[in-house]
């Protein structure tokens, strides 16, 4: 019975060492699996240099194409139209005809002065005589005299005025657009016909506000896009800089000189967009635009090597965004590179592996 007891107690020692040994094998697992849990997470990056230059911000608003001369035609006087001889798209020659009044009216009126000046001579005439036999007075010689000059200028204005009922061409160029039509009645003044100048080429004018049209000078360069020519780019430059705001808009007008390439129809009234690159530039520096992260206005960050494989986050200023790269005011100062690829992914003292 003895032995017995004594066996028993061996084989439950031996099982409570076992169970020790489980134990102790289990707690080590874990420690070797939570070891693992906490290594540290490395992230692979990208590097790029921190260049310097100096650019100037673009300047982006949009305009509309017109030619440099566009003339509105209209009658010195009123009357009723008697035929208009071309139409809209049509291309004229230089003193062309384009339209004109009914001449019956105003024939009348230079034949009315045409009678006036010639009694009036005939009356000046007839009193220089009598003066010469002592027959009228001075007075009476001056008031003739007088009248015969107001009637010569009656006659002079009746013969202009008939002269400018009907409108030639100015120069040669194309109509863009006609206002009125044969028959109507129109008053002195009121526009007939639009013409574009051939000769005097195409502008585009742009509205700017104040803080853009101060950096504006005349000859600064731009490039110009139109939906019509969407494939295209056309090159322009700044030819006359309004000085006063428009009333109604609050802009200030810059108009900008442009040609047509070869085999391109401009037509007036395209829309165009607009870039301006002004000459007066400042230094800045350039950052590519994925290495900006965080970007709110004028203001972001970016990520740079603080140390060996560890990463700090810093605030920059951003002046623009220039091509594909951010140009940085302040922040950059005795920064070499900044981190690219993979900055989205960090967060600031997160240790990192330069790869190329």
């Amino acid at each position: 019975m003895k032995k017995q007891n004594q066996h028993a107690k061996t084989i439950k020692a031996a099982t409570l060492l076992l169970l020790a040994a489980g134990l102790l094998s289990a707690l080590a697992g874990c420690s070797m699996s939570n070891a693992n849990s906490n290594s540290i997470e490395v992230v692979a990056v990208r590097t790029a240099r921190v260049e310097t230059a100096n650019i100037a911000p673009p300047i982006r608003a949009t305009g509309i194409l017109s030619g440099k001369a566009e003339s509105k035609l209209s009658f010195k006087i009123g009357g009723i139209i008697d035929r208009i001889v071309v139409s809209e798209g049509q291309s004229v020659r230089r003193g062309q005809l384009l339209t004109t009044l009914k001449l019956a009216e105003i024939n009348a009126q230079v034949h009315q002065a045409q009678n006036a000046f010639d009694k009036a001579g005939r009356d000046l005439q007839r009193v220089k005589n009598l003066y010469r036999d002592s027959v009228a007075t001075l007075e009476q010689l001056q008031d003739a005299t007088t009248g015969y000059e107001v009637a010569k200028s009656s006659l002079e204005i009746a013969e202009f005025n008939r002269q400018y009922a009907s409108i030639y061409a100015p120069a040669a160029g194309k109509i863009l657009k006609c206002f009125a039509e044969a028959n109507e009645l129109v008053s002195p003044g009121t526009p007939v016909l639009l013409m574009r100048n051939a000769q005097d080429g195409w502008v585009v004018k742009a509205g700017l506000a104040d803080r853009d049209v101060v950096r504006v000078a005349i000859g600064d360069t731009a490039r110009l896009t139109f939906d019509a020519y969407s494939d295209q780019s056309f090159f322009a430059a700044v030819s006359e800089i309004s000085g006063t705001a428009s009333p109604m808009t609050g802009t200030y007008e810059v108009e900008l000189k442009v040609d047509p390439a070869e085999g391109t129809a401009f037509l007036s009234g395209m829309m165009a967009k607009v870039e301006i690159l002004p000459a007066r530039k400042s230094l800045v520096s350039l950052v590519p635009i994925e290495a900006l992260i965080e970007a709110d206005g004028s203001r972001g960050n970016v990520y740079i090597i603080a140390s060996p494989n560890v990463a700090k986050k810093i605030g920059v200023s951003v002046a623009f965004i220039h091509d594909q790269h951010a140009a940085i005011a302040a922040g950059l100062d005795g920064i070499a590179e900044v981190i690219t690829d993979g900055a989205a992914y960090l967060t600031d003292g997160d240790a990192i592996k330069i790869v190329p």
